[in-house]
């Protein structure tokens, strides 16, 4: 014990020291694709015409400066750039993103969805491209890798439309210091159950993501047709141990005789990786004891997936959107349940409930809204507190569908209404103009795209036109300061907008998937063996 003590002294006096000599010591690893240390924005781009490929997808990596995004060596990626896969009719690569250190070099990766890529004459089983960060030059093709359920080591195999890939979230599930990737198979047939769902995990080695040790899971035992389990998918670390854990998302899950009321199951990290305790404590649905409000048929609880530490006290907290939540007697009008973390992991104490008729929250409740269909965090302020941004595309402002974006801020309680905030286009600063079914808000992602210490909110909108193109979409990155979100050097991004590479064209659908680093690894845990015989 007294040799323990004396590592531990040791540890602690020389990061004291290599504080003292240099203030970045602890700081200085590169936290995102290029090695700058300032977020970048990957933008997919699923409907892309590839050539005469009809909906081969692609996906845009726009770099983070000094001075925010700049289009200045911005990345365009397509499959017949990657090895082993092709561009192909309807594969709709890009319609998932996600970002994360496999390999453990301290560059990130970038993990992109292709849900409806056909495998071995398999239409639409899916799959996951993953490409590669180095310390030139951000993203490379090198070392690329290409992973479906036919993969040597891989459980399971490829089906029809299993659409592998549908869902993808990133953690270090086993406290090894890789990244691990989870990945939804929303459609895979468990046995006779057509469309029970089921999740992939793989676990990264200094060599990238690898199919050893490989994990599947389901809802096993309580799995039903069409529950479409691992639909969402969103890590953190919920009892802060060390591990990251998986919230799943089952958005089809019926409770009893309430059809698709939904559902999300909780698997916590472990020093062998994902493991599943009891199921009664981690599965969570509207209607649970201490769970705001009741379980309704067609709720579909678990849709959309975000975790952050809303309340500061450094365990992972989770966001739940109900996107068909009926509400102060509007149909669909969407709501977000939020789980708090604790050392025991999610609880029910103290969870909140929000949607657009609570407190001081802006705009006004209506029909058909689904606020809660796109949800991230990020600590917009600076103040230690993460805050939740909910995206309502299918908001009714002026015209039906424009879209907005709700922002409520951590505090030391939770999340509060209290100088929430409301964005949109045609509000002063914000570039852009409000139209019919542009749907601001259909996908978000946070990051510090300025290294300011802010975190900022990069907003798509697929659905916008562009000049006469409709549908070519865009992305609205909105800016944190000490004052919250500020539209003061607001940013608009399409293609061939300041030297962004390819051309607006109809169906696009820019920006209706984002990725960025929300929490790099600037906070360094040291963590020492327990070494009790010496």
């Amino acid at each position: 014990m007294k040799k323990q003590i004396s590592q531990i002294s040791f540890v602690i006096i020389t990061i004291i020291l290599l504080f003292i000599i240099d203030p970045t010591a602890i700081k200085a690893n590169p936290n995102d694709f290029d090695g700058n240390n300032i977020s970048d924005l990957a933008v997919g781009v699923p409907y892309k015409n590839v050539g005469s490929t009809t909906d081969a997808g692609s996906v845009t990596v726009i770099y983070g400066v000094t001075g925010g995004l700049s289009g200045d060596g911005d990345e365009y990626w397509q499959q017949n750039y990657l090895d082993v896969s092709d561009a192909e009719n309807y594969d709709y690569f890009g319609k998932v993103l996600a970002v994360g250190d496999f390999n453990g070099d301290e560059y990130y990766d970038l993990a992109v969805g292709v849900p409806y890529e056909d495998v071995g004459g398999n239409g639409q089983a899916g799959a996951v491209n993953i490409i590669y960060g180095n310390p030139v030059g951000g993203l490379d093709v090198a070392y690329n890798q290409y992973w479906n359920q036919n993969e040597v080591g891989v459980h399971g195999a490829c089906e029809l439309d299993d659409h592998f890939g549908s869902a993808l979230a990133v953690g270090d599930f086993n406290g090894d210091g890789y990244d691990d990737l989870a990945i939804g198979i929303p459609e895979e047939d468990i046995e006779t159950l057509v469309d029970a769902g089921a999740v992939q995990v793989l676990y990264g080695t200094t060599d990238g993501l690898s199919a050893d040790g490989d994990e599947f899971w389901n809802d096993e035992g309580t799995a039903e047709a069409g529950d479409l389990y691992g639909s969402a998918l969103a890590a953190g670390d919920f009892n802060m141990d060390g591990y990251d854990d998986l919230a799943i998302g089952i958005p089809s899950e019926d409770l009893g005789s309430i059809g698709n009321a939904g559902a999300v199951e909780i698997l916590y990290g472990s020093g062998t990786g994902l493991i599943q305790r009891t199921l009664e404590n981690d599965f969570w649905h509207q209607g649970r004891s201490g769970v705001a409000d009741t379980e309704d048929a067609n709720d579909f609880f678990g849709s959309s997936l975000s975790t952050g530490d809303f309340n500061g006290d450094g365990y992972s907290d989770l966001a739940v959107g109900v996107l068909y939540e009926d509400e102060s007697g509007y149909a669909d009008a969407g709501a977000v349940n939020v789980f708090y973390g604790s050392t025991t992991g999610i609880t029910s104490d103290g969870c909140d409930f929000w949607h657009q008729d609570v407190g001081t929250i802006h705009s006004r409740i209506e029909a058909d809204d689904r606020f809660g269909f796109a949800l991230t965090s990020g600590n917009f302020d600076g103040d230690g507190h993460d805050d939740l941004a909910v995206g309502v595309p299918y908001e009714h402002w002026l015209d039906p569908d424009t879209g907005i974006v709700q922002v409520l801020y951590g505090t030391a309680e939770g999340l509060t209404d209290i100088d929430n905030q409301l964005w949109r286009q045609d509000i002063t600063g914000i570039e852009g103009s409000e139209e019919a079914d542009d749907r601001f808000g259909y996908a978000l992602a946070a990051g510090d795209f300025n290294g300011d210490g802010y975190h900022d909110l990069a907003v798509g909108v697929p659905y916008e036109a562009i000049g006469s193109t409709e549908q070519a979409g865009a992305v609205n990155v909105i800016y944190g300061s000490e004052n919250k979100l500020t539209a003061d050097g607001d940013q608009i991004w399409y293609q061939g907008y300041e030297g962004l590479q390819g051309t607006p064209e109809l169906g696009d659908r820019f920006g209706y998937a984002l990725a960025a680093i929300v929490h790099p690894k600037d906070e360094i845990s040291i963590y020492l063996p327990l070494v009790l015989n010496e």
